[in-house]
């Protein structure tokens, strides 16, 4: 099971229905980027880490400097350090991009695929911001759900110490 940070945006409920705020939700999955460690330049260039490439290429340019002026034989070990940087820490740069670009940290979900972190917190945000059943995907949110739409049921008794949700 992997852990997912889930970010959204200051202005989710500003007249944006279900599914335009749904679309602006980002998932950020809490590993190691196994994809950074060969190709560390082209994974922080597709996620937009501008700041991150410049620092990564200034580092890079001052090792080959250093490899050169101290006419070090094997400095191959130094090259890799950069790459090992950016795998440890590219979720924590995406959650400082996020948080800096107006996204708020509103969630962590378990799940092993994306598609299943998406679907248990969508479920339980929706129902839990309205207490109803779920908005349809072309009300506003934060319109109350309907009048004559039926009631969530429970999924069963409950196990445990308390045999019956309510009490």
């Amino acid at each position: 099971m992997a852990v997912w940070t889930v970010f959204e945006p200051d202005e989710a409920s500003d007249g944006l229905n279900v599914r335009q705020w749904a679309d602006k939700v980002v998932f950020v999955r809490e590993r190691l980027s196994w994809s950074a460690l060969p190709f560390a330049p082209l994974v922080l260039l597709r996620h937009r880490l501008w700041l991150a490439f410049v620092v990564y290429c200034v580092f890079q340019a001052l090792v080959a400097f250093g490899t050169m002026y101290f006419e070090l034989d094997y400095a191959w070990p130094l090259f890799l350090i950069a790459h090992l940087v950016v795998a440890l820490e590219l979720p924590d740069l995406r959650r400082r991009k996020l948080s800096f670009s107006g996204y708020d940290e509103t969630a962590a979900v378990v799940a092993s695929t994306l598609e299943g972190a998406e679907q248990r917190y969508f479920d339980a945000r929706l129902a839990g911001a309205t207490r109803q059943p779920a908005a349809s995907w072309s009300e506003p949110l934060g319109t109350p759900a309907r009048e004559n739409a039926p009631r969530a049921t429970t999924a069963g008794p409950v196990l445990g110490l308390f045999p019956e949700a309510g009490r």
